[in-house]
């Protein structure tokens, strides 16, 4: 009896509630590089350091599945900018130290550009940082209600990672990251490297990430009859 209560009250509360449907990811690549003002290192950035980051996409999935990452003829770049580092934490002892950077602000945007012309450079901003990234189309343009960098000294290869959460609000294909009359928030995740060797000069990681859309699902609404009922048959 208790378990047959249980999970009546399980179906209770999913019928009850709405969720998110993560569908994705919708955006992937490899890389994104990401650099910063020469006062910030893997393990410290500094409260009010910028953080920017330019990369190309590598694989579209639904909804915007049509758009071809490998066309020869084309590219599909990332940019990123308005960060503003809110200072880095550090925990845990000398020898495993864990750090914690949040950042307020920061604005993603991703270009069609029929004109291929992309180059990363050295110590960035230079000749073609950001300019060779954002030229072309603005397909897609989103803010970030949050961001942070997480790394480590002790890692082998150097690892950590960057997440944040994007308001989608702008570019030629915005109505697409929505359903059901809802924006999808996406969801920009992804390990990253401060390994030299993964690194042009100037720059401060390498990410190799994605972006899952977040879409809301709605509530749906029972009786205590119909659970009932449907115990039944």
């Amino acid at each position: 009896m208790n378990n047959l209560k249980t999970r009546i009250l399980t179906v209770l509360a999913a019928l009850a509630i709405g969720g998110t449907a993560e569908a994705g990811p919708v955006i992937d690549w490899d890389p994104i590089f990401f650099y910063a003002p020469v006062t910030s290192t893997f393990d410290n950035q500094p409260a009010g350091n910028a953080l920017w980051g330019v990369g190309t996409v590598s694989k579209f999935d639904a909804p915007l599945q049509f758009l071809d990452a490998s066309d020869p003829t084309k590219e599909y770049t990332i940019v990123m900018y308005g960060f503003s580092s809110l200072g880095t934490t550090t925990i845990g002892p000398p020898a495993t130290e864990f750090y914690t950077t949040q950042y307020s602000g920061g604005t993603i945007e991703i270009y069609e550009d029929l004109t291929p012309d992309f180059n990363y450079g050295t110590n960035p901003p230079n000749a073609t940082v950001p300019s060779t990234f954002n030229d072309g189309t603005l397909i897609l343009k989103g803010d970030f209600t949050d961001f942070v960098v997480q790394t480590n000294n002790f890692t082998s290869f150097q690892t950590g990672n960057a997440e944040g959460n994007i308001d989608w609000n702008g570019g030629t294909l915005v109505a697409l990251m929505s359903a059901g009359g809802e924006e999808c928030p996406g969801l920009f995740t992804g390990g990253l490297t401060w390994r030299p060797s993964m690194l042009m000069p100037g720059y401060l990681f390498r990410h190799d990430g994605k972006i899952d859309l977040q879409c809301p699902t709605p509530a749906e609404t029972s009786t205590w009859g119909k659970v009932k009922a449907s115990y039944r048959r």
